[in-house]
């Protein structure tokens, strides 16, 4: 989907309402993150939605996702993990999260699509421009808004 300004008004709004605006896990996320060159607010923005911050979040139907960024098992092995246990690991997850998001920045020009490769594995695009994974790209690129927005 091709977003426009109207298409983030209502879910910035609507994020700046009812944001949680800081966890236990922000220090690490902005280290790890600016040492990748990576913005740490898109990344707290993905493990927001991808696990709601729980370490030990588990998702066993499709490729065996795990922890913070839940990041699944090809994905791990292709970035150099090699205990996929290590992924409940916050350190190791979030590393792994942006040693991935460089990987998609180099293939991908805006931040909806590397959000949208982030989850989908590449950029899926129907017929007539949109995401298949529209909801998804708007949830965390909202947060990442609101997030960046309100510095937090």
């Amino acid at each position: 989907m091709k977003l426009k300004p109207i298409h983030i008004l209502i879910p910035v709004a609507y994020m700046l309402a009812r944001i949680n605006t800081q966890t236990k896990y922000d220090d690490l996320i902005k280290l790890i993150s600016n040492d990748y060159g990576n913005n740490h607010f898109l990344v707290k923005a993905i493990i927001k939605v991808e696990s709601n911050f729980r370490t030990m979040a588990h998702n066993t139907r499709g490729e065996d996702s795990r922890g913070l960024g839940q990041i699944n098992a090809p994905t791990a092995i292709a970035l150099g993990v090699t205990d996929l246990d290590s992924l409940f690991k916050p350190e190791i997850n979030i590393e792994t999260m942006n040693k991935l998001i460089c990987d998609l920045k180099k293939r991908h020009q805006t931040t909806q699509d590397i959000i949208a490769a982030y989850n989908a594995g590449s950029v899926r695009q129907t017929k007539a421009g949109y995401y298949v994974n529209t909801a998804y790209v708007l949830n965390v690129y909202s947060r990442f808004l609101s997030y960046s927005i309100l510095n937090i």
